[in-house]
């Protein structure tokens, strides 16, 4: 490696620590544990790899949590209403209107209208909620993929050019560009193996 070189592999290495300590927002102990010693580029490069799997590791982690979390919250949801109905049944048969306790007080009244479903395939979608919409990159990159290797065999076609028009305009017909999207043709991508 000559001077050159390594003094940009100085550089690149000096850059990859700055910009991981600033994603660690002041969590010192985690920027120590990742870079503790290191000063080549391929140590500090080892470094960030190994703070991107313990990154996914925690993402896995907090996806799973967040799943198990809401089983358990409907779990909840669905016992209160067990419970309640239960208070409610208890009370009922016993033919008490309330009962004062030291945490508190029940009473049991009229019920207001509730809303009960007969058939939910049958209401109206104006009283459907809708997710947040996800835009599909999948789709989206496989339609743009599509569309410009039609652009290319056309291109690449020994038609006249008077022909390749109305191809394009034929193609363009059958599968328009998508405004506010296109494929980046430059740049590289990086990809990482385990051992």
């Amino acid at each position: 490696m000559n001077e050159s070189d390594l003094h940009r592999a100085i550089e690149a290495a000096k850059s990859l620590r700055l910009e991981i300590a600033r994603m660690c927002c002041g969590d010192e102990q985690l920027l120590a544990d990742t870079f503790e010693g290191e000063t080549t580029l391929d140590a500090e490069i080892r470094a960030a790899v190994l703070l991107i799997e313990e990154d996914e590791i925690f993402v896995t982690g907090i996806k799973a949590r967040e799943a198990e979390l809401k089983n358990r919250r409907l779990r909840f949801e669905k016992r209160i209403e067990a419970t309640r109905g239960l208070i409610e049944q208890a009370l009922t048969l016993a033919n008490w209107q309330n009962l004062e306790m030291d945490i508190g007080t029940v009473v049991l009244g009229k019920a207001a209208p509730r809303l009960a479903i007969d058939d939910e395939s049958a209401i109206p979608t104006q009283f459907w909620k809708r997710n947040d919409p996800t835009l599909d990159k999948a789709g989206l990159t496989k339609v743009l993929r599509e569309r410009q290797k039609a652009l290319d065999n056309l291109f690449a076609a020994k038609i006249p050019p008077e022909a390749r028009a109305l191809e394009i305009e034929k193609l363009n017909a059958e599968m328009p560009a998508i405004l506010g999207v296109h494929m980046e043709t430059d740049g590289v991508t990086l990809t990482i193996r385990r051992a």
